[in-house]
């Protein structure tokens, strides 16, 4: 995206709300990363603002501001090489799917206690008949 055209960041955020959505629609999640392009521009204040909130809404880093006047290639190099080296840092999610997992989250951790109760349940029982037959063995 340029990170002084304000139609460019709508679009690139727009992408990004897609490319969360259908990852999360499908299981196959995808890292991104978003490039400020022209960071030797002056950019507008809101574009600033306003990627920094996506990307904090959607979980992932803040914009990497470069410029090919400047010539400062290597924290845009760096950082795809972490994003690469940890990729679920940099996967994006919408709210719908954060809610979506912590209730996936919330029905496995109860179909755990459930299982484990039960268990405890048929031990219990079992040992109990073992003590019982013991009992009127020995009567």
């Amino acid at each position: 995206m340029s990170s002084s055209h304000e139609a460019s960041w709508k679009r690139a955020a727009d992408l990004l709300v897609d490319v969360a959505s259908h990852g999360e629609a499908t299981g196959y999640e995808m890292p991104c990363l978003i490039v400020a392009a022209k960071d030797d521009l002056e950019p507008y204040l809101t574009e600033i603002q306003d990627s920094t909130r996506v990307s904090q809404d959607l979980g992932i880093e803040a914009p990497i501001p470069i410029s090919t006047k400047l010539g400062d290639f290597s924290n845009l190099f760096r950082r795809i090489v972490n994003a690469a080296e940890h990729p679920h840092l940099s996967i994006p999610e919408t709210e719908a799917g954060r809610s979506r997992k912590q209730y996936h989250r919330l029905v496995n951790r109860s179909l755990m206690f459930v299982s484990v109760g039960a268990a405890v349940a048929v031990v219990g029982l079992a040992a109990y008949r073992v003590y019982a037959a013991r009992k009127n063995a020995s009567s």
